[in-house]
């Protein structure tokens, strides 16, 4: 009994010390450099709606570059202000996100599916516009 609990002891030590053998800095990983001093002058502005069904959508809207990126059920959509229409759509114009004063409703327009449609909230909007 005492041979087999020191020969699989001496296995153990010797698998553990050869397969340690790997170097702690991996040559095929690239060190992630952090960009220096990119300031933005952009106009930015982050919310966050929920409808009814308890769906929360977060809304980023950029608005120097007239663009919203929409964030919902982990997806993220890119949108342009649309020129043509009120509200702002996709490059290929298949999603589309309208917003008024106190809904907002994002789409898809080929199907026509309502993916998002929600309230804000009438407090925060209020004291935005005193």
């Amino acid at each position: 009994m005492k041979k087999v609990v020191v020969i699989l002891f001496s296995g153990l030590c010797t698998l553990s010390v050869t397969a340690c053998k790997h170097s702690a800095k991996d040559p095929d990983l690239n060190a992630v450099v952090a960009p220096t001093s990119t300031i933005s002058n952009d106009e930015i502005v982050k919310e966050t709606i929920t409808d009814r069904h308890g769906d929360e959508m977060e809304i980023i809207t950029n608005k120097t570059k007239n663009s919203v990126i929409v964030r919902l059920n982990g997806q993220s959509y890119e949108l342009h202000k649309n020129f043509e229409n009120p509200g702002f759509s996709t490059t290929d114009n298949k999603y589309s996100y309208t917003e008024t004063k106190h809904e907002v409703t994002f789409l898809k327009k080929d199907a026509d599916m309502v993916l998002f449609h929600g309230k804000r909230d009438q407090a925060t909007t209020k004291l935005a516009s005193q």
